[in-house]
């Protein structure tokens, strides 16, 4: 340890007068002698260097002390206060390191970095071999959807029941995360299924998409069995009107409305029938009637009743035209017919529509204005 003790001086004399220069020259010094001989070096050796290196990383320039954490970050005998000061720092290129990859720090120091740095920081946690179910939990709590895809896709990351649970709440609207979760080897079956149900149909079209066929193949099967037990239901809306009407209350529609204009946006008229026929409890077949008029009136007057937002009737508009082939079909143009309709008069235009299953246009107009 004679070196070590020359050092020493010279970082004492560095600290006195010395430029940065010459202070991260000795830094690259020391630092080599540590790593030389790291892993034949006793306890209080280590320590020695520990209080060396700490006294350093303050006065020296960013890249040098950068290149400390990275020459430390995958040693099993890195100093352990050092390595703890680095993982804390503000500077990711200085904390990423040690986070990403040292076994000297413990659960206890993840927690505390996980709980108050930066969405760097805690990307850098998620991306460790390990990640344990206390420190999960924070970044799921915690962490951005750049975090939780990076933690849903490592197979070393372990979660409890409620930070699962959370995950796959956030999965639902974030197709990055969704496709992450899909491909763990934890998630159950029954867990898979409660994704896909839920998840907004540009989720499910992300899924859908995935290169992976097997996933592809299950998400496509639970979307059939999703899309044929809404069909029943809507199916049976107007001769089970009053037996249904409990279980239809139970449907989250506001979820349900924001799916339709997914569904139409998307390009799936299927899905978005049976969306419109579940929320306005008018028979399937009706609903795609309305969907292949020419006249949109009774469309416009059947969203408005069930609350539905002009983005997702814009959507269901421009679908409807597609499907004729109507080019150049201009949306735009039945915004102001729609602000001015009245719910109160459309809800009135679907109860007729669930006794005489059909209206004509004059009927449809003087119900309106009454």
């Amino acid at each position: 340890m004679s070196g070590v003790q020359s050092l020493i001086d010279e970082v004492e004399a560095s600290f006195r007068s010395g430029t940065a220069s010459s202070r991260a020259d000795v830094l690259r010094r020391i630092t080599d002698l540590f790593l030389a001989g790291a892993d034949t070096f006793e306890e209080q050796q280590v320590g020695v260097f520990d209080d060396v290196l700490c006294g350093l990383i303050d006065k020296i320039e960013r890249e040098a002390v950068a290149e400390l954490s990275q020459d430390i970050a995958e040693l099993p005998r890195a100093p352990a206060m050092l390595t703890r000061r680095l993982s804390r720092h503000d500077d990711i290129a200085i904390a990423g390191p040690v986070l990403r990859h040292s076994k000297v720090l413990s659960e206890n120091d993840l927690v505390d970095v996980a709980q108050n740095k930066s969405q760097l920081h805690l990307e850098a946690i998620a991306n460790r071999s390990q990640v344990s179910e206390r420190v999960s939990d924070i970044l799921v709590d915690r962490g951005n959807s750049i975090v939780l895809t990076t933690v849903a896709g490592n197979i070393g990351a372990r979660f409890s029941t409620r930070g699962y649970k959370s995950l796959l709440g956030k999965a639902e609207n974030d197709a990055g995360i969704a496709s992450a979760v899909v491909g763990r080897s934890d998630l159950t079956p029954e867990m898979f299924r409660r994704l896909v149900a839920q998840a907004s149909a540009a989720v499910q079209q992300r899924l859908v998409a995935s290169t992976d066929p097997r996933t592809r193949e299950k998400v496509q099967g639970v979307i059939q069995s999703i899309t044929v037990e809404i069909t029943r239901s809507a199916d049976r809306s107007v001769s089970l009107r009053g037996s249904q009407g409990s279980q239809l209350r139970t449907i989250d529609k506001g979820k349900l409305r924001a799916e339709l204009g997914d569904y139409a946006a998307a390009g799936r008229p299927s899905e978005a029938a049976t969306a419109l026929a579940v929320l306005s409890e008018l028979s399937i077949d009706t609903v795609r009637q309305l969907l292949t008029r020419q006249d949109y009136e009774l469309l416009l007057i059947v969203c408005k009743a069930c609350g539905v937002g002009w983005v997702a009737v814009r959507a269901l508009l421009e679908l409807a035209a597609q499907s004729r082939d109507e080019f150049g079909f201009n949306s735009a143009g039945y915004l102001d017919d729609y602000n001015k309709l009245s719910r109160e008069s459309a809800e009135r235009v679907i109860r007729f529509l669930k006794v005489r299953k059909a209206a004509s246009g004059a009927e449809i107009k003087k119900m309106m204005a009454s």
